[in-house]
């Protein structure tokens, strides 16, 4: 297979299953955050339900979580994208 292939073949998966895994780890977060603190996640920080320290948590546990799995899913689906295209 063309390089030039290999590479938009690899982009277009890793894009789309980044997409999937960022959607399923924020919903398992939020289902976290909600059993942790009987809350719903703070979505928006103008709710005057919402502390300032419960915002920051947030924003700074969605990030860690979705670029984690993001940087696991580039790598594992990099190598299998390599050996579907090499074969």
């Amino acid at each position: 297979m063309k390089k030039k292939n290999k590479s938009l073949i690899q982009s277009i998966t890793i894009s789309g299953l980044t997409v999937a895994g960022g959607f399923l780890a924020r919903k398992a977060l939020e289902k976290s955050w909600k059993k942790t603190t009987g809350k719903t996640p703070p979505t928006s920080p103008y709710n005057k339900e919402n502390s300032m320290k419960e915002v920051l948590v947030w924003t700074v546990a969605t990030g860690i979580l979705v670029s984690i799995s993001k940087v696991l899913l580039d790598w594992t689906f990099s190598a299998g994208v390599d050996k579907i295209t090499d074969s």
